[in-house]
C-alpha cells in the first residue's frame, strides 16, 4: 500500500495539472472571440456622442500629462538658469532640487483628491472635469506668458496642474461608471488606450525637433481641446426616453 501510494501522489498532481490546465483553456475565450469584443466596444464608442467625448477627453488629458513627465524639469531649469544668469562666476548658483520638487506634486495631487472627496457627492462630475481642464490650460499658460526667468511662476503653475490632476482621477472613474455600460467597461477601457498610445508616440517622434515651450503650447492646445468635449452634455449609453402610453380617445 505504501508503494502504490508514492506512485500514486505523482501521478494524481500530474492528472490534476492536466486536468486545470484544460479547464483554464476550456474557459478562456480564444482570440477570435477578445479581438471581436474590441471591435463591437470600438464601434460603440463612434456611434454614441457621450462615449466618444469620454474617451476624447480620456486620451487628450492623460496624452499630455505623459508629455508634461518629460518637459517640467528641462522647463524649471532653464528658468532657474535665466534667474541666477546675474550671480557672480565665484558665487555658488543652488541646484533645482528634483527630488523636493516631486515631492510637492505628489502632495498636491493627493490635495486634489482629498478635495473630490468632500465635493464628489455634491458637484456633478461634468463641472468637475470643466474645472480640471480650464485649470490645466491656465497652468500651462502660464510659463508662456510669464518672463523667462518666471521659476516660481513655473512651480506653481505645475503645482496647479498636479492639484487639477488629483481631481481628474476620481472624477473621470465617476464618468466612466456613469457613462460606460458595466458588460463592455474593460474592453472600452482598452479601446480608449489607442488613441491615447498614438498621440504619446506622436509627441515623443516630435520631441527631437521641438524646444521646451513648443511642448507647453501642446499641453495647452490638448487641455483646450478637452475643454471642448467636456462642453457637450453627456449623457449614459444605456439611457433610452420612454415614451408614455397614450390611451386612445384621451
Amino acid at each position: 500500500w505504501a508503494e502504490a501510494g508514492q506512485k500514486g501522489g505523482p501521478e494524481a498532481e500530474a492528472e490534476a495539472r492536466e486536468g486545470g490546465s484544460r479547464d483554464v483553456s476550456q474557459t478562456s475565450p480564444p482570440a477570435e472571440q477578445k479581438s471581436e469584443g474590441v471591435f463591437r466596444a470600438a464601434k460603440m464608442v463612434l456611434a454614441e456622442p457621450a462615449l466618444l467625448s469620454l474617451g476624447s477627453m480620456n486620451s487628450l488629458y492623460e496624452a499630455a500629462l505623459h508629455v508634461f513627465v518629460f518637459v517640467w524639469t528641462p522647463a524649471l531649469e532653464r528658468r532657474r538658469d535665466l534667474a541666477l544668469a546675474g550671480l557672480g562666476a565665484g558665487q555658488p548658483k543652488p541646484e533645482v532640487p528634483h527630488g523636493l520638487v516631486f515631492s510637492l506634486f505628489m502632495a498636491c495631487k493627493m490635495a486634489g483628491s482629498q478635495v473630490f472627496a468632500l465635493i464628489g457627492d455634491r458637484v456633478p462630475f461634468e463641472r468637475t472635469l470643466r474645472l480640471v481642464f480650464t485649470g490645466s490650460a491656465v497652468a500651462f499658460a502660464v510659463p508662456l506668458l510669464a518672463s523667462p526667468d518666471g521659476y516660481v511662476a513655473a512651480l506653481f503653475s505645475f503645482c496647479a496642474f498636479e492639484f487639477g490632476l488629483g481631481l481628474y482621477w476620481p472624477a473621470m472613474a465617476v464618468a466612466r461608471a456613469e457613462l460606460v455600460p458595466n458588460h463592455a467597461r474593460a474592453t472600452m477601457t482598452s479601446v480608449f488606450r489607442v488613441p491615447l498610445n498614438v498621440l504619446v508616440m506622436a509627441c515623443l517622434a516630435f520631441a527631437g525637433n521641438a524646444d521646451e515651450p513648443s511642448f507647453l503650447m501642446m499641453c495647452f492646445s490638448l487641455m483646450s481641446v478637452c475643454l471642448l468635449f467636456a462642453g457637450r452634455k453627456p449623457r449614459a449609453a444605456a439611457e433610452k426616453t420612454v415614451q408614455p402610453a397614450v390611451a386612445p380617445g384621451v
